[in-house]
């Protein structure tokens, strides 16, 4: 973000300039939370983490169902002869045997699946982290623009009201107090659009740490990142170890193969052991004798107990389409994994290559732009009140000066940047 050009008036009117320290140096805003305090409360309260979060508990579920025989099934009959007294009563119980290591491939398919949603919790943890730092990195270059745009602005309208005071006495052309005043103009726009800035930038992090538009939000800290110590070597070892991403291609490769096992298992025979009891009362509408020579209905009841085995065999139907689309569903994720490892390897190698570059801008500015600028506008500013230099070349060192320290500010956004970067590409910060 280009901050609007915009000048201070110096000295040579009898208000103080504000020292280039001050002015260039990080001022530190007094507020109420950190970033830290914001990526903890995000990674607390974010509604989108917490969503992934609940599929965890889902998965803990399906892995209990997972485990579980198959119910047995209880059958009930009777039967009523119509035109007679005959009737029959059945019972029986069949128990599925689940063989074959079809519970394994279930609950190795459902383990899979819950290291899958714990690794995505933890890839949408670090993703947030890193969102959240850039976001409260927007905020803070916007609030540092527009602290300096602010204090310009105060010591630009003191100095207007010095310049009119002169300008009505005679002792001013009445053209420069004309120019100050356009400058003047041109910082309280810039001073508004900033503002309109921070408020969308602040809008921005409260929806990442799951807060209401209205709640208050005050950021302090400052866009200087701490020292890296870590190397690209130990950032790619450690990324290519534990990174989030990497750890849920991983499991799905996992659950792929997992599920070559269970359709496999499905594909092998099964049996039913069946248990039943019978009761048959049975007769004929004829008089039978009995042992001492009398009569007696023919009717009686017959009990029976049986048991049998059902047996699926699998000749036609060995579930040879579901094994050979769960190979290539393995083979799939392998490649995904391959690809996921050579965006780490990417990712890791630009956010290190851009943090030293971003490091090496910083000093430059801070060894040899900043202080060699603030020197050159003092000593336009002494030429002017020694009455050999113009308001116009004041103002345009002045210009190069605050585009000097606007490109300060860009450059330590960069360096925070990639230090976000490389937490994000690493998954860890190592400060």
């Amino acid at each position: 973000m280009q901050l609007c050009r915009t000048i201070v008036l110096i000295g040579f009117l009898g208000v103080p300039l504000i020292a280039a320290h001050g002015v260039a140096q990080d001022a530190r805003a007094t507020g109420n939370v950190s970033v830290d305090d914001l990526v903890a409360r995000a990674l607390a309260d974010n509604p989108d983490l917490q969503a992934t979060q609940a599929e965890v508990d889902a998965a803990h579920g399906r892995l209990r169902q997972a485990g579980l025989r198959p119910n047995p099934m209880l059958e009930l009959g009777v039967q009523q002869n119509v035109t007679g007294p005959d009737n029959n009563l059945t019972a029986g119980v069949t128990v599925p045997l689940d063989l074959n290591g079809r519970k394994a491939g279930r609950v190795g398919v459902a383990e899979g699946e819950l290291e899958i949603k714990r690794a995505q919790v933890a890839d949408r943890a670090r993703l947030l982290r890193a969102d959240v730092r850039m976001k409260a990195g927007e905020l803070l270059a916007v609030q540092r623009h527009l602290r300096f745009t602010e204090e310009l602005l105060q010591v630009n309208r003191e100095a207007l009201n010095l310049l009119s005071t002169r300008v009505s006495r005679g002792a001013a052309p009445p053209l420069e107090e004309k120019m100050l005043r356009v400058e003047v103009h041109r910082l309280e726009a810039s001073r508004h659009l900033l503002q309109s800035q921070a408020e969308v930038r602040a809008l921005q992090v409260k929806t990442l740490v799951g807060l209401e538009p209205e709640a208050a939000l005050s950021l302090h800290g400052d866009l200087r990142p701490a020292p890296m110590h870590g190397d690209l070597q130990r950032g790619l070892t450690k990324a290519l170890a534990t990174r989030s991403d990497l750890l849920v291609a991983r499991a799905e490769v996992a659950i792929a193969e997992a599920m070559i096992h269970k359709e496999q298992a499905e594909g092998r025979f099964d049996a039913n052991v069946n248990v039943g009891y019978m009761r048959q009362d049975f007769g004929y509408d004829l008089r039978g004798l009995t042992a001492s020579g009398g009569t007696r209905p023919i009717q009686d009841v017959f009990q029976y107990v049986g048991a049998s085995v059902s047996i699926t065999v699998p000749v036609r139907n060995r579930n040879q389409g579901n094994i050979a689309a769960a190979m290539a569903s393995t083979t799939a994720a392998q490649r995904r994994q391959a690809a996921v490892m050579l965006t780490i390897r990417q990712e890791v190698t630009a956010a290190f290559t851009q943090y030293e570059a971003a490091q090496r801008a910083l000093d430059i500015y801070t060894q040899g732009v900043r202080e060699p600028a603030r020197q050159n506008l003092d000593v336009v500013r002494q030429t002017y009140t020694l009455g050999r230099a113009t308001l116009m070349e004041v103002i345009a060192e002045q210009r190069r000066y605050i585009d000097i320290e606007t490109g300060y500010t860009e450059a330590l956004k960069h360096a925070y940047d990639a230090v976000v970067d490389i937490e994000r590409a690493v998954g860890t910060l190592e400060p």
